[in-house]
């Protein structure tokens, strides 16, 4: 049967559905639907055309009247007698539109957030394409915030594990200046504060620090007063080196005691 006036448009993916009357036995109303064969499964009852016997039906998704569409099942509000015409078309589908010709597509075009690294050459994304406040240069890293910094002392403070963790593989130091401290009074090393090299002068007393495994320090005296030594030390012999002159002292925790030794003295 010819279309009453204007044919549809050659677009979308219009489909003949297969006929299906050889199975209308006058009491079954719902038909798998088929075209040339497949399964077809229209989303909305309205994208299919139905005809009984010549007759268009009405899309009722309720099922009141003519058909409606479930799945990829047609489902009849009335059975078909047996010998009934059949004829569908199925109308409405994805149109393939193709690969869209050399630059067609924008920004505009494209779905937010639909593009993914697996989408992106290696080394696709450069310096140039962050958003990092700073200047990038040899001598600046991307910190966490998206900030170039120049490293300093306070971004290392405290990043580092002073206990329980072991650094592995060659490390390299670009020297180490000892903090040095001079004393002219009695006083107790304290090694994070003062460092771990006293310079003494006078007659004074130099009290034990608490016993720290791995700590040690250093006591240079001048030669001009008398040392006594405060708490316990454990000396070689178990005797109190006699000093002569400017004296260089070292001395070692284990853990539980300092080890204290006369490392030379006379020293001009």
């Amino acid at each position: 049967m010819a279309y009453i006036g204007n044919s549809p448009a050659n677009v979308g993916g219009y489909q003949i559905v297969d006929d299906i009357s050889a199975s209308f036995d006058g009491s079954t109303t719902s038909f798998a639907l088929t075209a040339s064969s497949s399964t077809i499964t229209p989303v909305k009852t309205g994208q299919l055309l139905v005809g009984l016997n010549g007759v268009m039906q009405e899309p009722d998704d309720t099922g009141t009247d003519g058909f409606k569409v479930s799945g990829s099942n047609i489902i009849f509000s009335s059975a078909p007698a047996s010998g009934d015409t059949f004829w569908a078309v199925y109308q409405g589908q994805n149109v393939d539109v193709g690969t869209p010709s050399a630059g067609t597509v924008g920004a505009a075009e494209l779905k937010d957030d639909s593009v993914t690294n697996i989408k992106m050459a290696d080394d696709a994304i450069g310096v140039a394409e962050l958003s990092a406040t700073g200047t990038a240069s040899s001598s600046t890293f991307l910190r966490g915030d998206n900030s170039w910094i120049t490293p300093d002392q306070a971004d290392i403070t405290g990043k580092l594990d002073t206990a329980g963790d072991t650094m592995t593989g060659t490390i390299v130091t670009l020297g180490i200046t000892e903090t040095e401290a001079t004393k002219t009074s009695s006083f107790t090393p304290d090694l994070n504060v003062d460092g771990t090299i006293f310079d003494v002068s006078g007659t004074i007393t130099i009290t034990m620090p608490a016993a720290a495994a791995g700590k040690s320090f250093t006591v240079i005296d001048s030669g001009s007063g008398t040392l006594s030594w405060g708490g316990t030390v454990q000396w070689p012999s178990a005797t109190v080196p006699a000093p002569s002159g400017k004296t260089l002292y070292e001395f070692i925790s284990d853990g539980s005691n300092w080890i204290g030794m006369m490392a030379a003295t006379g020293i001009a």
